[in-house]
């Protein structure tokens, strides 16, 4: 297939079962014409996509392996886990998923306000309407938020046998975090969500009104998500 297209055709793969057989499969891809191999250092998991720390050990093994370029996903939560990563693993380059869900900047060496960055996503959903739903414009301001404002563990970038018990802790819940997500679910469209994040969410972080020119009444045209929440969950007390 590789020699019928007349761009490159690159393969991402996880770790082949037993771990020992990884090499040997991804020569297997090189020989068939594979212009460069991504892995994914874990095993597929039954009950979690990525069960545990990725085994960044076995990427290093692979880029020895083959002659083409290797990318290395897996393990990166912030920028300086990247020159890290390609260091340790020798890898051409590395690949990003899920961390990109929570700060879309990554690549920038930026960490953006979360409350900023949601509010120019949802501008971005206005300026091209339909491309998101309501459902999933709610999913990724919940991971805007949760990549910084809720309790995460992760484990080191090294591999666990070096360091027992190694886990980095990014960021610390903020009390008002389970208010925010009942709320985030009883919105009903974009501007519901706006008017939540920049008055409501604002609020609960003692910090005035953000983003485009604030109307006073804005608080009162959302009354109908804010009602249909539970009256707790938009208690007004600041607690940061």
């Amino acid at each position: 297939m590789a020699h019928s297209f007349i761009v490159p055709t690159s393969v991402k793969i996880r770790l082949a079962q037993p771990i020992e057989k990884t090499v040997d499969f991804a020569q297997r891809l090189e020989a068939y014409g594979a212009a460069w191999v991504t892995l994914h250092a874990r095993t597929v998991s039954a009950r979690r996509r990525r069960q545990g720390a990725a085994d960044l050990d076995q990427v290093r093994k692979l880029k020895k392996g083959l002659c083409v370029p290797v990318i290395s996903n897996g393990n990166v939560r912030e920028w300086s886990d990247i020159p890290e990563n390609l260091g340790y693993t020798g890898a051409d380059g590395v690949m990003v998923g899920e961390t990109l869900l929570g700060n879309p900047c990554l690549f920038a060496n930026k960490l953006p306000d979360p409350v900023d960055i949601a509010l120019e996503y949802l501008d971005i959903c206005r300026q091209f309407p339909g491309t998101a739903s309501v459902l999933t414009a709610q999913t990724h301001i919940r991971h805007f938020v949760e990549y910084q404002w809720y309790v995460k563990t992760f484990p080191c970038l090294h591999q666990p046998a070096l360091i027992p018990n190694s886990y980095l802790i990014y960021s610390k819940r903020r009390p008002w975090f389970q208010k925010f997500r009942s709320a985030l679910g009883t919105t009903k469209s974009m501007e519901e969500m706006d008017i939540l994040l920049r008055i409501k969410v604002q609020r609960w972080r003692g910090k005035p009104p953000c983003g485009r020119d604030v109307d006073t009444n804005d608080e009162d045209n959302g009354a109908d998500f804010l009602a249909a929440a539970n009256e707790e969950c938009f208690d007004d007390s600041i607690d940061l």
